[in-house]
Formats: C-alpha cells, structure tokens, sequence
C-alpha cells in the first residue's frame, strides 16, 4: 500500500504551520539584527525550520484505512477522502474522521 503524502489545510493546518513558521521568522530576526558577517544562530533556527518541514510532510501521509497526522497518532478512516478541487496536477481532498471531525488536505500528484 502505497503512501500518499499532503499538506494540512484549514484551521488545524493553519494552527500547526503558524508554529512551525515561527521559527522561521525568528531565523530572519536573528539574521538582520546580527552585526557578525556569518550569525550561527540564523543558521540553526532555519536548519530547525527545514527539518520541521521534511518531518511534516514526510509524516503526513494516509493508506488505504490510515490517516497519519505529525502531531497525531494513526487514526482509521471511516471512509474514503473525497477530491474537492482539481487543478493541474494539485488536488484539495477532505478527509472525515468519526472522532476529529475533518480535514482538508493538499496533494500534489
């Protein structure tokens, strides 16, 4: 069974990126407020920020009965996601759990 990985849209998405964009944005405040030609502590938060965006995408995916979120345990589907919206190569899917409610979810295929 083959994986497929996607991006977290709506509120939970939204939740979960705003806090992983924080260390983004304190990368870049580390970066212009340094004086020093090369800041090590810019290079270290935007190092962090990259792994937490490999560790989200690689750990967002869903099988056949598993939907498996980075900041939730594997839960089982009880149906099949549903595509919303397709353009191209992108599709915006929604997902609907019996105990989370849904999620809307990004794929690029």
């Amino acid at each position: 069974m083959k994986k497929k990985h996607f991006i977290i849209l709506g509120r939970s998405g939204l939740i979960y990126f705003c806090w992983i964009f924080i260390v983004f944005f304190l990368s870049l405040i580390f970066l212009y407020e340094s004086t020093k030609a090369f800041n090590w502590p810019a290079l270290i938060c935007s190092l962090f920020f990259l792994i937490l965006l490999l560790y989200t995408y690689f750990n967002s995916y869903w099988n056949t009965s598993i939907l498996k979120l980075p900041f939730r345990p594997k839960t089982k589907m009880s149906s099949e996601p549903t595509v919303l919206l397709q353009w191209h190569f992108l599709k915006i899917y929604e997902i609907k759990l019996d105990e989370f409610g849904h999620y809307y979810l990004l794929r690029f295929e």
